[in-house]
């Protein structure tokens, strides 16, 4: 199990609140799905025993529990309710259902940060069959510890805000968010809308992390940080300006744990290469001799202007 370097994070560096002309290539956010009815991730858990031991905060598998059934196409909303101050949440899956003629695949697709007004916080996912077959897949809801780093001060119900960090290399970072400001009317709600990965110079490396307020009333949300060590790491192949590299990951295991993936871009001045993860796709694959697999398929975006490449970083988190 991967583990959160403590000292990393005091010495991550807040640089400023970055706007478009910085110069830094910033394509535009895919369009956030609807939001599907919610269901109690919480409750799901503890009735399939699944809680986890960081189910009240540290690093690890916080809960795992079973979809049931979803269809082609379907879509399935959770929350996790009492949800920690300094936890970060990575969703990861372990599909179920697949046949030897097609496999079952899992992704999310939507994520935020809740406060209510009574000061609960909560995280909220949506995922999707991604797949061509009715299956299903355990949710594996895994926690890295977090600290918080800067507060977007008020922001309007759709505003946005990008801010970013210097950070050491050989490390997998997370993005989190603390909302506060919710009224007896309506929630605080924030989702980290992208994360990416600049490289401006030979020995530094940036997060940058783009929030944006999805709820209904104006509030803030502090932005939080947490990260792990590298667990496997493999070359992202050279690819245009603005193109996209996919490759798949095999035998994932194990099977009860969530990945964290992050880019590792190499290629700086004058034109600072640059990655974002865009998707992660958890799949079961049946073998030629019927034994079961778990792949993780993993799109890697450059968001830079010239042909670069890098590596990807990869760690499981696990109970």
């Amino acid at each position: 199990m991967g583990r959160r370097i403590r000292a990393v994070l005091l010495a991550v560096t807040a640089l400023s609140m970055v706007v478009a002309s910085s110069g830094v290539a910033q394509a535009g956010a895919s369009p956030q799905p609807s939001q599907p009815a919610l269901r109690d991730a919480r409750a799901a858990a503890v009735a399939s025993n699944g809680l986890g031991p960081a189910a009240k905060g540290g690093i690890g598998t916080a809960a795992a529990w079973f979809t049931g059934t979803v269809a082609a196409g379907g879509t399935q909303g959770w929350t996790w309710t009492n949800a920690p101050a300094d936890a970060a949440y990575v969703v990861g899956y372990n599909p179920a259902g697949a046949t030897t003629s097609a496999t079952c695949q899992f992704e999310t697709i939507s994520t935020r940060y809740v406060q209510l007004f009574s000061g609960e916080r909560q995280f909220q996912f949506t995922l999707k069959n991604v797949g061509s077959i009715a299956c299903g897949a355990t949710v594996q809801l895994a926690a890295v510890t977090s600290t918080s780093l800067v507060s977007t001060g008020g922001v309007n119900p759709g505003g946005t805000q990008t801010h970013l960090w210097n950070v050491p290399w050989n490390t997998i970072w997370v993005a989190g968010l603390n909302p506060s400001g919710a009224t007896s009317s309506a929630a605080c709600q924030f989702q980290v809308t992208r994360i990416w990965t600049v490289q401006p110079g030979s020995s530094l490396r940036q997060i940058w992390v783009e929030v944006k307020n999805v709820g209904t009333v104006t509030c803030q949300t502090d932005i939080r940080l947490g990260s792990t060590t590298i667990g496997s790491q493999f070359t992202i192949g050279t690819v245009g300006g603005g193109g996209t590299w996919s490759t798949t990951w095999n035998n994932a295991n194990p099977v009860t744990s969530a990945y964290v993936i992050g880019p590792s871009p190499q290629g700086s001045a004058p034109t600072y290469c640059q990655f974002e993860v865009t998707r992660v796709v958890y799949v079961q694959r049946i073998n030629s001799d019927g034994s079961s697999q778990r792949q993780i398929a993993m799109w890697f975006k450059n968001l830079s202007t010239v042909s670069c490449g890098g590596l990807a970083y990869l760690q499981t988190i696990a109970a």
